[in-house]
Order: structure tokens, then sequence, then C-alpha cells
């Protein structure tokens, strides 16, 4: 026992927060006391001090091994006669909330906000709130199985909500009290509903409608029953919409009885999705790009604060997408506003991840319902979701003896239908949908009850060896089979220190060991050209933006700067190396730079691509690669010129290929467009 505590005291020093700062997220939405400020401990000895957002696989996770057990946080309230709830944002994986020694909640899902009340129990002096967060494997929760680290902890913030008089009740609308369903908009009018649901006496809500210079656009006062419903269904003539990344223009919308206040954003938009013409953005085609992306930091796990988010999302405005899959379960609603905020269409999804098998229990499907009702109800008013997703490659490896048997193909389907009907009546405007890996081939999966059907495609990766080409084949088989239809995923390992100048070499390592950045770039290539000739795609996410880690995970670790001595970096073990930039973020991989100058076009981009391969052969022959989105380029060889292009040629348009020789020593390539943005790099002699 005694081995038990020291190892766990050890533990606790491991998985420590390593940030202390104040976390200040927009709290006017909330309308309560953010709870910053913990102590964390493992087994209940040895309490320190942490600040929210925090998970105690900070620092493990990127490792073999990480702890997947209880841990306990701490904090006291002072005692109240008001009416009191505590929020969590996000408790992982499972948690249990004590008030006094008291239990007051069992909560199992660590993505999705839920409230505890404290009315009536805030008595003492001081009252001692704990919370015992578990990431423990339970089979009756999602995720069981995931190509993702399962973390736990307090990793998204925490409030307060206390109330004298009457108050907008903070379990019914999710975490800004009220819901703005859009039931008609076009360019002529939009047509709307607001809900809250008020506890205590009889009253007036009083509403307004502001647009984003705070001006007054419309307003009203309705009377509430006492424990009632307030609903105010209005019209507004020429909105000003909400236009993706164009123009993603907000309206406030508020709501306020006695001394409580309720406020939410508001982006009009309306759309659809066409099976052969794509999607469609108030009424004009706008096809969505953009990429995946897990809530995951170096040194934080899925812990991001406010600062993170903001430094993430400004390099997704950087990569000029319009779209992200925040996989693979909703992230923090501080994401969601910031893409609000941008334009940038959203899907989101629960964590039904990998396991539909032929031991599932009725609670385990309870707790996909219950994790679903829980996404939609607190993420309901962002204008950025468009998409609910209902799972993710069910048919996976997850489907073993160690967890629920064999997949059952039968009951996938099924399930799908059932939790499609839920969703679609907890939020009848907007598209539910599933993101399979199969091509729809397994048994009845044609028959899967959705609005879009996405797949995730890793040709030349785990499957079909060197032949990029079969991408098509698939993606019009599944959209003649299927209607509307997606890319969710697809991807290579790229270690940007992973390096060869052979062509021969430039292959998929089956090892594992050697994820060469130039067969990265080379894929990437390949399937964005086929991508460019698929205008019925809906949506397009490459996987995934940031490097993440998984404990199962043991590849890439391989290093090379000339292409001859290779080294094992022990660092690079234990993650998912296809990024388009480091964990860290400190690397910005040439595949970003593609995809830069695919999407950003507020922004001419010019990169020659291989600029981390240090040495190359003396007078080798090779292919120089850059990524621009300019009219023209001019090749430059240690000063003189040797060629120039005004088109790539490429169906992307931004893929140019320049034939280009090492000189007899240290050789400098520069590449420069009519207007005079360039880049330039140096190899030096093998």
């Amino acid at each position: 026992m005694k081995r038990l505590l020291l190892a766990a005291a050890a533990f606790a020093l491991a998985v420590s927060c390593t940030s202390r700062q104040s976390v200040e997220y927009t709290d006017r939405y909330v309308g309560g006391e953010a709870l910053s400020e913990w102590e964390f401990s493992v087994d209940g000895t040895g309490w320190e001090t942490v600040t929210l957002p925090h998970s105690y696989n900070a620092l493990d996770g990127q490792t073999e091994k990480y702890y997947r057990g209880p841990a306990r946080y701490r904090t006291t309230l002072k005692a109240s006669e008001k009416a009191s709830f505590l929020l969590l944002e996000g408790a992982a994986q499972a948690a249990k909330v004590y008030l006094n020694g008291e239990l007051l909640r069992e909560h199992k899902g660590g993505y999705t906000p839920f409230v505890v009340t404290l009315t009536g129990k805030l008595t003492e002096k001081e009252n001692l709130l704990e919370v015992v967060c578990d990431n423990t494997l339970d089979l009756e929760m999602i995720p069981i199985s995931s190509d993702f680290n399962k973390n736990g902890g307090l990793h998204n913030p925490s409030w307060l909500l206390q109330f004298d008089g009457a108050y907008f009740c903070p379990y019914a609308y999710g975490m800004y009290r009220m819901h703005v369903s859009q039931t008609d908009v076009s360019e002529g009018y939009a047509m709307a509903e607001a809900r809250v649901k008020v506890v205590g006496d009889a009253g007036k809500v009083n509403w307004r409608l502001l647009d984003a210079e705070g001006a007054e656009v419309l307003s009203a006062q309705t009377l509430v029953a006492a424990d009632g419903e307030a609903v105010w269904a209005f019209r507004l003539p020429n909105p000003h919409l909400w236009n993706g990344t164009l123009d993603p223009y907000l309206y406030r919308l508020t709501a306020d009885i006695g001394e409580d206040h309720a406020e939410t954003e508001v982006g009009f938009r309306f759309f659809r999705m066409d099976p052969d013409q794509g999607f469609f953005l108030n009424g004009k085609p706008y096809p969505l790009r953009g990429v995946s992306m897990h809530q995951d930091t170096y040194g934080k796990a899925s812990a991001l604060t406010k600062a993170d988010y903001d430094a993430d999302y400004e390099i997704v405005r950087e990569l000029g997408c319009n779209f992200l899959r925040l996989a693979h379960y909703p992230h923090n609603d501080y994401a969601f506003r910031l893409c609000d905020r941008m334009g940038i269409v959203v899907q989101t999804e629960v964590p039904w991840v990998n396991i539909c098998g032929e031991r599932a229990t009725p609670a385990y499907f309870d707790n996909i319902h219950a994790q679903m009702k829980e996404m939609v109800t607190a993420l309901y008013n962002h204008p950025s979701i468009l998409f609910w997703g209902m799972w993710n490659e069910l048919d996976s490896w997850g489907n073993t003896d160690q967890y629920q048997g064999p997949l059952d193909a039968r009951r996938v389907v099924d399930e799908t239908a059932r939790l499609y009907e839920y969703t679609k009546q907890l939020d009848p405007y907007r598209c539910v949908g599933l993101t399979d890996d199969s091509v729809f081939q397994r048994d009845y999966y044609t028959t899967l009850k959705a609005d879009y059907y996405s797949e995730n495609r890793y040709h030349g990766w785990y499957f079909d060896y060197g032949h990029f080409e079969n991408f098509t084949l698939a993606m019009n088989e599944i959209h003649e089979t299927m209607g509307v239809t997606n890319v969710s995923e697809y991807g290579y390992g790229i270690n940007p220190y992973c390096h060869t100048w052979k062509e021969e070499a430039i292959v998929r390592d089956r090892t594992d060991s050697l994820h060469l950045e130039e067969f990265g770039s080379r894929a990437h290539e390949q399937i964005a050209g086929q991508i460019a000739r698929m205008p019925w795609l809906n949506f397009t996410s490459l996987w995934i933006i940031f490097d993440f880690p998984v404990a199962d995970r043991k590849e890439g670790f391989m290093d090379s700067a000339d292409g001859v001595n290779f080294t094992v970096n022990e660092a690079r073990k234990y993650t998912n190396d296809k990024g388009l930039i480091t964990r860290d973020r400190k690397v910005k991989k040439d595949v970003f730079y593609l995809y830069k100058a695919w999407w950003n076009h507020s922004e001419e981009t010019v990169y020659i691509t291989g600029r981390r391969l240090e040495k190359r052969p003396a007078s080798q022959a090779f292919t120089l690669t850059v990524y621009s989105n300019a009219p023209s380029l001019t090749l430059y060889r240690n000063g003189e010129q040797v060629d120039s292009r005004n088109s790539s040629g490429d169906p992307t348009g931004v893929v140019w290929t320049f034939p280009a020789e090492m000189a007899s020593g240290p050789t400098t390539f520069r590449v420069e467009s009519s207007t005079g943005t360039a880049d330039e790099v140096t190899f030096d002699i093998l």
C-alpha cells in the first residue's frame, strides 16, 4: 500500500499543470463566476494548487502509457442562500461531484458541459466542493477505443452560477440558458424563435436584438408564467447574413428578467448540400475545404487556455481554410465562438468511435444519446456549426473481444437510425451525418440513415501503397451509392526531420519508422489534385492540422537531415504525425504551404519545398517543387535565371515543378513572383 501511495505522489508531480496563469474566458455569455483555482491530487494526498483548464495527462500523454484512473480536484465555496449551480464545461472522462462529502451528481462524458445544483446546500461558512475525474476504461461510455488519448481532468473551465429572484434555468437550454432557432432565413428576411425557461415567479422577459455595432434593431416583451417558458418569435427584414469567411456578421440577442441577464451571438444564414453540385451558403456555391483538429497542445494535452486557442486559430486564419472538423468530440465552447467570429463552418461530433460490438449493452447507446443531447443543447446557438456528426469508423480495429466483441453491422444501421431521429428532434435545422472508412461496403451500410456521408480515405498510406489514383475511384463509388458525399479524413505521416534525396526512396515505409517529408508532400499533392476535380464534394477535411499524442503508436521516429544517416529520436514516438504542423507549433511542414497557397487568397505565397534536406550530391539533377498562388514564377540558381513559368499546370493551380541541378558547390535556389514575393533555399554538397 505504501508503494502505491508513493507512486501516486510521484505521478501527481509528473502530471501537475505547467501553467498557473489565470484564464479569462468571455464570461458574459455564461453569467457566472469562473472557478479557476483548485487543489489537485491523484490519491487524496500531496495536494497542489492548479489553474483550470487542467489535465492530469498533460505531461505523460506523449508516452507509451499514460495514467488512466481517478484523480481529485477540490475548492471551497462561501455560504449562500441564492439559487446556486456548478457548471462544468468538461470533466474528463467521467466525474463524481461532492459537496461537503455528499455525492451530488455522477456524469459520464468528458467533453460536454453539465450542471450540478448547489441550491440550499451552501450553508456552512466554507463548503468543500470536490470533483473526482476518472478516465478509466468504461465499456458503457464513449469513447472506448480511439486513435487519440482519453485524457483525464477538468480540462475545460468551470463556473459558479448564482441568482436572486426569477432567473433563466441553467439546465434547459445550454450554457447560454437560451436557444435561438433559425426557422426560415433568406436574403429578404430572417425568421427565428428565441426560447428561455424561467425559474421563479411570473414576470416579463425583455428581449433585444442588437447589430454588430450594438444598436438595437428589434425588441419585445413577453409575459411568462411561474416556472414557465418564454418564446419570442421575430422576423428581421433584410438581415445582414453570416457569410462564412467572406463576412462573418454577428448580431447579439439578449434576454432579461428581474436582475438576471442572458445573451448569445446570432449569425443568420441558410445553406444546403447538393449531391452533384456541392455545398451552398446563402444561395451561392461555397465549397468547404479545410482540416480536422484535436483539442490538444504540447505540455497541456486537452487543457488549452484562451491564449492557446487564440494562437491556434490565428494559424487556421493564416492557412485560409473555411471549414473545420472539430474531432472526435465537441471542443471547448470558446473554440466555436472563434469559428463564429472567423466565419469558419464546422462539423462537430460525439465520440462514438470505432466500436459497435455484438456485446454492446443498452447503457452504451443510452450514453451516446446523452452525450449527443448535451452537445447539441450546449452548442445550439453557434452559427458556425452546420453539421452534427454521429460516429466515426465504427467498423474499425476496436471491435475485438477486448471490448464489445465483433462488429454488429446490423446494429450499426439500427442505432444510427435511432440516433439520427433523436438528433433531428433536438435540432431540425442542421444536418446530421456520419463518418465511415469502408466505402460503405459492410453489410447493410448502404441503408444508413443520414443527411450526409463522409469517408476517411488513406490511399497510399494504410492501403493501396503507392496508388493514390484509387482515391478518385473510391470517392466516385461512394458518391454514386450514397449521394451527398464528403471527405472527412485523408493524410500521411510526416516527420519534418526525416528526408531523402533519392527519388526511388520516396515511398511508403511499411515499417512505419521512416515518415519521409518528401513522401508526405508528394502524397498530399496527389490527393489535393484529385479533390480539385471533384466539385460535388460538399466538404473535405484533411487529417490533421497539428500532430497529437497517441500512446498506442510507435512510428515516425527516424531522423535524417541528409538522406544518408538515420538516427532514432525517442521524442517522436507515440505521436500521430499526420499534422501540417508539429505538436509544439514550432515547425510548419512543407505541406502547410501547399494548402495555404491553395486556400489563402488574401496573401501571395511562394514556398520552396525540401528545405530541411540539408545536403544533395554534386551535379544532381532533381525536381524543385514550389507551392505558390502567384500568377508567374521565375527560378534563379546562384543568382542566374534558369527558368520561368506562367502556370503551374497542376489541378490545384499552386504546385509548380522546375527541373533543377546542383552546382559543384553550395547551391542557392531562388524563386520569385512577378509581384516580387520570393523564397530561397541553399543546399550544401553531400
